[in-house]
């Protein structure tokens, strides 16, 4: 092969665009290459690509083009690489069309432009000559997994120098070369002709050489006999120049190379290289790049070879063909190696300086010896063919198989690994029917030899194994895994690399089965074994760190998984090339594990690298491709594209149902995605309840035995009950899959913790608090007891534990759990986290409820700021839900213009999604809605509710839910403008959507009852609304135990509705129904209190005393307790007890009551406060009533002396006040005194013309006072 141009494939370069728009991409896409062809057509587009024949296709085009494309999806599935350029973002979905090989989508003709760049080059270095070999510590690593084109060459020429050279052959590399060569060729030929045919024929030079570099094994299998004659030419050759005695040579080359090629040797200085073919070194070769891009950019250097024949050794071949010829021509035999040793410059001119070295020769022979370490005694050509599958070349290792297994006799002691060998193929390439049938014909033939081959099928049966785990039969998977390490231990020692093969696949079926600490152990047990047998790294070592990583993650180990990733990858990156399946598998795990960190678009990206990969190298629909479009729908998911989320997720379960069989366990995954998009985003409960028992159906029919993902799917069916409202059949669920988790695992295994933290939810929905804490406390123990105090998992239990205290209102005790969880939280993400976003928020509404303001929004701010700077401001969900939550909040304190503006952030970003994906902006301008009602702006609020609803009905039709609470929220704005007819008619729709779609919604139903209540109430109508009421009040006792608060609303509306009605005296039962609840669901004393008030009322008021004088003293006793500070209610209390008491004429203990009130006044209020005033008067009363006058005095006195401080003498109540006094001194005949004090008295009212009356009784008193004392005197 000389340095020059071959014959390569030829790319196609294709612009399909509008008219008005196609002039200005010419320009850029010229730059990268003149020959591209431009179409504003479809049609003649297609006419195009239907002339191109076995020759790539560059396609760029436009968003516009995508709709027609996939009408002719059959032919543009033939473009190899798709550029979408000046998209929208809901074009975005199309990136991933199983029937497009879509490279990206572009919004900047920048990235276009360097993306189809880096695409040429990559596409380029297929077809570069050279074939590197990183020899970095190859004497002591294993290579056995080592695949490249170094490789390749080297041990293809083993192979045709050791192939059988019998007729067959011969007459198949005739007819390969018959048309390349003189008529008479097949007659004349000799193999010692083999040398001259080659050097005379360029036309057979281009042939052979372009089979060599594109690995063609179709041509290059029919060749063998002719190369192994060419081959062997060149030793015969190459011995006469040993024989000279000349040693040392130097061959020099002039050439060209572009830039992209120069550079990519520069990059391999002093590593070792093959050439890929013959390598022909001539003064008069045309010296032209070999790339498909316009030849504008070369470099010229000289390529300068030093040969020391004792250096190369005698596996090595050159021939000087001077010696033949005048030409000055130098040939070397595939299998030599070179040294790249330096380039430099020299004159302008670039010196690339190789040596030729025996290394190439070691490094094969370690190779085959590492190989056969593994499989003892196995065959050059099978190995040849396991190299090939080693490089993902499935299709050309498929081609060799075949033509080994047509031409060898069907009692060969080869045949066996060849059809093993052939099942590896079907194997890798995802055909594991046909695999399996190739691995029991194996196996078979290794059980019918004489002796039986056991040893051999342990590997046989290993792969049987690993068929079985792909199509989902995983017990009968772990029989053939038991059975093969059953072998393996027989006949080899403890620490070999195939027991450690052994333990990795019981590992996974392990996983499988969710039991992820046995998996852990057995992984890690294999590790320790991989390492002492292969010394330093392997891909062995590589695959188990990948494994362990997977487990880890499972786990929630999220800060272990990485190191054990990058090692992994670091061992790959010595072997393969970045395509390479086992990467891809490895890059699959390190893009969940960034998922399970909500570095989205890191995940993404990597995700979308590896589907490409994948794309070349399997067919569409195949598992793996699934796996990663399940991956992208997973991010997605979390950015809010729920519709692309879902859509994508259809998509890969699709490709799952026509891949595999009925069912399997990755089938019920993924249905358990969709599942959950329906249920929490798109809230349709139907679906989501279909999907989930769709996916139990198949577990119980496919997989009884698996109960914890039985357990799992339960738990899920669980949680659509639970978002029913249907708590207690939510709870039936939940204690079914925990039975059956406990019976599969343990009662304190780590894998009950989602179904413990369910029946944990479920009892605190129900305000069962102290049921809720067991449970919450129980999962916690598990967690502590499974992992380090530091585990992110343990700051998941503390902040649920957090949430039932603030209900319990351990307020101080419900931070205290939650800042604990933050701290594991900061540490675990350093960067940031959406848990981290939750634990804020939820500490803000601890202070919220606490009415501390400041605090609240402190720890709100703090959580939009992470969320600021994990995601982009415009386009997450999780900062639109946090400007929610800070809108909530500022809702709930009243600040109604920043919690406005706090909702309009919100609807802002969520308007920057697609508006099918983001049903919450119907909940955002709902929110607003509420805003604007509170602010007594009706027409507004109306406004933004009449958007939501409109928006619910055009996205998100199907979710009844939102629709129904949007209707209900208008019928509320039309209730405060008092337009009741409206109001009704929007509360009576959202009922009957609540009744047809939803009938088991029970609280919701009952609502709307309520507010249908409350508008006849409004209008007057109190026994249409006590009907109404009385509805709602029927579905909360029957069916909604678990709302007392609503049920409370609801009997006070009854009680208003019947004291508005002139029947007070039917509101008692109600009254003690509020009670009876409160009691049994505390929530607030005060709430208690207000009751026991209320009923002591009502009692009063039906003449009932001792009963009320009870209920107030309840509510004294609470108070007491709860908040002894109240001092104003506590006083009000006993002043009702002791008005009470004094109607009872029982003045002894009125006396008590007001003493006790007065004692609580006099602490808390100054002197002159009206209340002690009042008090006073009445203790006065009281004792007079008692005919206690000189208690009554002192009372009075005391009541004086505050009036005459703190008004003007001549106020009102300092004449009532000495009038008072007049008459207890009167009673206790001091007539004198009561004389003056009552002319005093009547000299102030005298000064208020209103007060006759009292004017008249003084004037009365001091004339009969006055007539008495006088006669006293006459007397």
């Amino acid at each position: 092969m000389e340095l020059s141009s071959i014959d390569e494939e030829q790319m196609n370069f294709i612009c399909l665009y509008s008219d008005n728009e196609i002039e200005d991409l010419k320009t850029h896409l010229y730059e990268i290459n003149n020959s591209f062809n431009f179409h504003t057509n479809i049609q003649s587009c297609i006419k195009f690509i239907e002339l191109i024949k076995n020759e790539k296709i560059l396609l760029v085009t436009s968003d516009l083009y995508i709709p027609q494309i996939l009408l002719h999806v059959d032919i543009f599935h033939e473009v190899n690489f798709l550029y979408i350029y000046d998209s929208n973002k809901d074009q975005y979905k199309y990136i991933f069309h199983e029937n497009l090989n879509i490279v990206g989508i572009y919004a900047e003709i920048s990235l276009l432009i360097l993306s189809i760049q880096e695409q040429i080059i990559s596409i380029n270095k297929q077809f570069y000559q050279w074939a590197f070999f990183n020899e970095e510590n190859y004497l002591k690593r294993d290579l056995s997994k080592q695949a490249n084109d170094f490789l390749w060459i080297h041990l293809f020429h083993r192979v045709i120098t050791q192939s059988p050279r019998d007729k067959q052959a011969k007459q198949q590399s005739i007819d390969c070369v018959r048309l390349y060569l003189k008529e008479n060729f097949e007659k004349e030929y000799q193999s010692n002709d083999a040398l001259y045919c080659y050097r005379k024929n360029s036309s057979l030079q281009k042939m052979i050489n372009k089979a060599l570099q594109t690995k063609d094994i179709d041509q290059l299998y029919h060749l063998r006999y002719f190369l192994s004659d060419l081959s062997e030419c060149l030793s015969r050759e190459h011995q006469k120049i040993v024989e000279s005695g000349e040693e040392n040579f130097v061959f020099s080359q002039e050439m060209k190379l572009s830039k992209n090629e120069f550079n990519y040797l520069k990059e391999k200085q002093g590593k070792l290289l093959s050439i890929k073919g013959f390598l022909f070194l001539n003064s008069l070769s045309k010296n032209i790049t070999t790339e498909f891009i316009e030849n504008k950019d070369l470099i010229n250097v000289v390529l300068q070879i030093e040969c020391n024949l004792k250096e190369m050794g005698n596996n090595h071949v050159f021939i000087d063909l001077t010696r033949l010829n005048e030409k000055e021509e130098v040939l070397f035999d595939l299998n030599t190696t070179f040294k790249l040793e330096s380039i430099h410059q020299d004159k302008q001119i670039w010196l690339i300086k190789m040596i030729a070295t025996n290394d190439g020769e070691s490094i094969i022979e370690k190779y085959i010896e590492d190989t056969h370490r593994q499989i003892e005694n196995v065959s050059i050509s099978i190995i040849f063919g396991k190299l090939m599958c080693d490089m993902n070349e499935w299709n050309q290792s498929q081609k060799y198989l075949e033509f080994l297994m047509n031409d060898l006799s069907s009692n060969h002691e080869d045949l066996a690994w060849i059809e093993h060998s052939m099942g590896q193929v079907h194997h890798w390439k995802g055909e594991w029917t046909e695999a399996r049938i190739f691995y029991d014909r194996a196996y078979d033939r290794m059980m019918k030899t004489d002796p039986m081959r056991i040893k051999d099928s342990a590997l046989v049966l290993t792969n049987i194994g690993k068929i079985l785990h792909l199509q989902g039969n995983y017990e009968e998977s772990y029989e053939f895994h038991q059975k093969a390490l059953t072998i393996i231990k027989q006949y080899y020692s403890p620490n070999h690399a195939s027991v450690a093969n052994s333990l990795e696949n019981i590992a996974r079926i392990h996983r499988r089965r969710l039991k992820h600490d046995e998996a852990l152990v057995v992984l890690q047990e294999a590790l320790k074994i991989r390492e002492e047998y292969y010394n330093v790294y392997h891909v062995d070592i590589a695959m188990n760190l990948n494994q362990i990583g997977i487990t880890l993650l499972y786990q929630g180990n999220h800060n272990e998984v990485l190191n054990y990733l990058n090692r992994a990858m670091s061992i790959y990156e010595k072997y393969y090339q970045s395509d390479h399946i086992y990467m891809v598998e490895t890059l699959q795990t390190i893009a969940y594990l960034l998922y399970e960190q909500e570095k989205f678009d890191e995940s993404f990206n990597i995700y979308q690298r590896i589907l490409k990969t994948t794309r070349k190298l399997y067919p569409s629909g195949h598992s793996i491709i699934a796996e990663i479009l399940h991956g992208i729908a997973s991010i997605r998911n979390e950015q809010g594209m729920y519709d692309e989320s879902l859509e994508l997720y259809q998509q890969a379960v699709t490709m799952l149902m026509n891949y595999y069989s009925p069912a399997h366990l990755n089938i019920v995954c993924f249905l358990i995605d969709i599942g959950d998009i329906q249920l929490n985003e798109k809230m349709n409960y139907e679906k989501a309840f279909e999907v989930y028992q769709q996916a139990l159906t198949m577990l119980e029919t496919y997989y009884p035995s698996y109960s914890s993902h039985i357990a799992n799917c339960i738990n899920h069916i669980g949680n659509v009950k639970e978002a029913h409202d249907q708590y207690n059949e939510a709870l039936d669920y939940y204690n079914r899959a925990l039975k059956l988790q406990e019976d599969y695992f343990s009662s304190d295994h780590i894998e009950l913790i989602s179904t413990i933290n369910n029946i944990a939810q479920i009892f605190y929905i129900q305000d069962n608090y102290d049921d809720s804490l067991v449970f919450y406390k129980r999962a916690l123990k598990i967690r502590q007891n499974k992992y380090p105090s530091d585990h992110i998992s343990i700051s998941y239990s503390f902040i649920n534990i957090a949430e039932v205290l603030k209900e319990k209102n351990n307020f101080d005790e419900a931070i205290q759990f939650r800042q604990k969880a933050l701290e594991i939280q900061k540490k675990y993400f350093p960067s940031g986290h959406s848990s981290m976003i939750d634990t804020l928020e939820s500490i803000g509404d601890i202070y919220k409820d606490q009415n501390k303001t400041s605090e609240a929004l402190d720890y709100y701010k703090q959580a939009l700021e992470i969320g600021t700077n994990l995601y982009s401001l415009n386009n997450n969900k999780h900062i639109a839900i946090n400007f929610r939550s800070i809108g909530n909040t500022l809702y709930a304190l009243n600040k109604y213009d920043d919690a406005f503006e706090a909702f309009e952030k919100a609807l802002l970003i969520e308007k920057e999604q697609n508006m099918s994906d983001n049903i919450n902006i119907g909940i955002t301008l709902n929110s607003i809605g509420n805003v604007l009602y509170s602010q007594n702006k009706l027409d507004q609020a109306l406004e933004f509710y009449q958007q939501s609803l409109t928006f619910s009905e055009q996205f998100d039709s199907l979710n009844y839910k939102y629709v129904s609470i949007t209707l209900w929220n208008i019928g509320n704005a039309l209730l405060a403008q008092e337009k009741y007819t409206e109001a009704f008619s929007y509360q009576q729709k959202s009922l009957n959507m609540r009744e047809t779609y939803d009938p088991l919604n029970y609280t919701q139903i009952a609502s709307n009852f309520n507010s249908m209540g409350t508008i006849k109430y409004n209008d007057g109508k109190y026994d249409e609304a006590l009907i109404h009421y009385q509805k709602a009040l029927t579905i909360y006792e029957n069916y909604c135990s678990s709302r007392p608060q609503d049920m409370i609303v609801c009997l006070s509306n009854i009680i208003m509705t019947l004291d508005n009605s002139g029947k007070s005296e039917e509101t008692l039962n109600y009254r003690q129904q509020i009670l009876a609840i409160q009691e049994k669901h505390p929530k607030s004393y005060k709430d208690i209190v207000s009751s026991l008030i209320n009923i002591g009322h009502t009692k009063s008021s039906q003449a009932k005393l001792d009963d009320a004088i009870d209920y107030y003293s309840q509510a004294i006793v609470l108070l007491k307790e709860f908040d002894p500070t109240d001092h104003i209610q506590i006083a009000i209390l006993f002043f009702w007890i002791a008005t009470i008491r004094n109607d009872q004429r029982s003045f002894d203990r009125t006396i008590e009551c007001l003493e006790q009130c007065l004692k609580i006044r006099e602490a808390s209020l100054s002197p002159g406060e009206e209340d002690i005033t009042l008090i006073l008067s009445c203790l006065s009363e009281t004792q007079q009533a008692r005919n206690q006058y000189q208690l009554s005095l002192t009372y009075e006195m005391k009541l004086f002396l505050i009036r005459e401080k703190n008004l003007s003498p001549n106020h009102q109540n300092i004449a009532q006040s000495l009038s008072n006094i007049g008459k207890c001194y009167e009673h206790l005949n001091q007539l004198k005194m009561a004389l003056e004090y009552y002319k005093r008295a009547l000299s102030i009212y005298v000064q208020h013309p209103l007060n006759s009356t009292e004017q008249g009784i003084l004037k009365d008193n001091i004339h009969r006072l006055s007539t008495v004392l006088n006669n006293l005197e006459i007397q």
